[in-house]
């Protein structure tokens, strides 16, 4: 079963606009209910020797006076707070949220105010949190361990030194709490959210840099097209080794693709560039497919390639740091070596 495959990331996006509330419930009940869960948050926030008391429970949507509400707070034996927690997936930081929810945690006494977001955001997220913190103090940056950014938060009064920021991977969070988590409900619990979370990880808006808005980055877009068109036509179809005859090509909101046979084989297929496919596997834009899965096993020819398939497409993978004719003539040559296995397959 993938990662994200599990009943609560079915559906919960399916029920609430509020995904992120829902998380957030989900990993206080898990704190509340395993102890273990608890100790893996305690050593999160315990590293390098800051002597932060045990969190005993754990409540959300907690009003403070001024009427900012932080997703989770955490509470000692005695119940004095020593955590707030702010939960994203893809919203912003409000203006001066970080700041104002800083100022609600109990001094004196160490104490974190932990951000968790997912990993592809957590770098954004950290530098903005940064950013508004630094109108509370000084900030002193500890560095990064378990998975975690910390920095030190250093005012002008005696003490202040004990508040320290954090930020950490929901996924980074959770593999540390199934760690320690130890009783198989809870482990099935963790399953639970974490499928939630990486399947908002995978489908959730990328921040922009500015360097994804350069000419460069249409371009090869353009180019990652061409591949496709060109080896085809150029190296396939010019040389006899495959036929585009009754098929066709076409582009659509996951990208382009254009089918073709292998020559002497009846069923077709697509070798096309599939953004979703690419943005699971980070760095293969190209992808085959049969056209009509039920007339070949797909399964058994990535078997004999022995390379991963994804929904039933076969990777292509681009050379790098060579001339155009030579990512072709590569791409040609896989192509051939799975035509092979077709006709293999096929007897």
């Amino acid at each position: 079963m993938a990662d994200n495959d599990t009943l609560m990331a079915y559906l919960v996006p399916r029920l609430t606009g509020g995904v992120e509330d829902a998380a957030t419930e989900a990993l206080a009940y898990i704190l509340n209910k395993s102890a273990g869960a608890r100790r893996a948050l305690d050593d999160l926030l315990r590293q390098d020797g800051f002597a932060i008391e045990p969190i005993a429970r754990v409540r959300t949507q907690v009003s403070c006076e001024d009427g900012c509400i932080p997703d989770m707070a955490g509470y000692d034996q005695d119940g004095r707070t020593r955590l707030l927690v702010e939960s994203k997936f893809w919203a912003a930081f409000g203006d001066g949220q970080v700041r104002q929810y800083a100022r609600h945690l109990d001094q004196p006494g160490p104490a974190v105010l932990l951000i968790i977001g997912p990993e592809v955001r957590r770098q954004t997220l950290w530098t903005e949190a940064k950013r508004q913190m630094s109108e509370v103090g000084e900030l002193e940056d500890i560095g990064s361990s378990m998975g975690a950014n910390r920095a030190r938060v250093n005012g002008t009064e005696p003490g202040d030194s004990q508040l320290h920021l954090m930020i950490v991977s929901w996924i980074g969070l959770l593999d540390l709490v199934a760690a320690k988590a130890g009783d198989a409900a809870v482990l099935e619990d963790v399953r639970q959210l974490r499928g939630l979370v990486q399947r908002q990880d995978e489908e959730g808006f990328l921040p922009i840099h500015p360097a994804d808005l350069g000419a460069d980055q249409a371009r090869r877009m353009v180019w990652y097209n061409q591949i496709v068109d060109d080896v085809v036509l150029a190296r396939g179809v010019a040389n006899d080794w495959m036929n585009t005859k009754g098929v066709s090509s076409g582009g659509g909101k996951d990208g382009y693709t254009r089918y073709f046979r292998f020559s002497g084989i009846d069923p077709a297929f697509g070798l096309g560039v599939s953004y979703s496919r690419w943005a699971k596997s980070d760095d293969i834009p190209l992808w085959m497919g049969a056209w009509d899965p039920t007339e070949i096993n797909i399964e058994e020819i990535g078997g004999k390639l022995s390379v991963i398939l994804q929904d039933n497409w076969i990777p292509i993978y681009l050379k790098t740091g060579v001339e155009y004719d030579a990512v072709l003539d590569d791409v040609a040559a896989q192509l051939k070596r799975i035509g092979e296995v077709v006709r293999e397959s096929l007897g």
